[in-house]
């Protein structure tokens, strides 16, 4: 799957653009894949790790930036590997060039 990293509403003309289909659609895929994995939500605390792979170099400015490759992540995952994203205290997200992917870990913390 093509990581597609959260957009900021933009506004053009007084007018307001949210997020894609694109991105809508990524959302959804990565919430139906992760149900498949994930039988239920963590409760507790949460450490996220995240790799995110694509054909740009990671230094481009099409490539998208952590912070929103990592709201991307949590957005879909959101109800589904956890209650709620305020759930997540620690993260460390990495971006690499490669064959597109997610590499997604989840630990509940005590």
């Amino acid at each position: 799957m093509e990581p597609v990293p959260f957009a900021r509403v933009r506004t053009q003309n007084g007018r307001h653009f949210f997020n894609t289909e694109r991105y809508r659609a990524f959302k959804e895929e990565l919430g139906w894949q992760a149900r498949l994995i994930i039988k239920e939500p963590l409760t507790g605390a949460v450490a996220i790790r995240l790799k995110v792979y694509r054909q740009l170099p990671p230094w481009s400015l099409k490539f998208g930036d952590v912070d929103n490759h990592l709201k991307a992540v949590l957005d879909s995952l959101n109800g589904i590997a956890f209650l709620d994203d305020r759930q997540v205290v620690e993260a460390h997200v990495s971006l690499h060039r490669g064959e597109p992917r997610l590499e997604i870990e989840l630990e509940e913390l005590r």
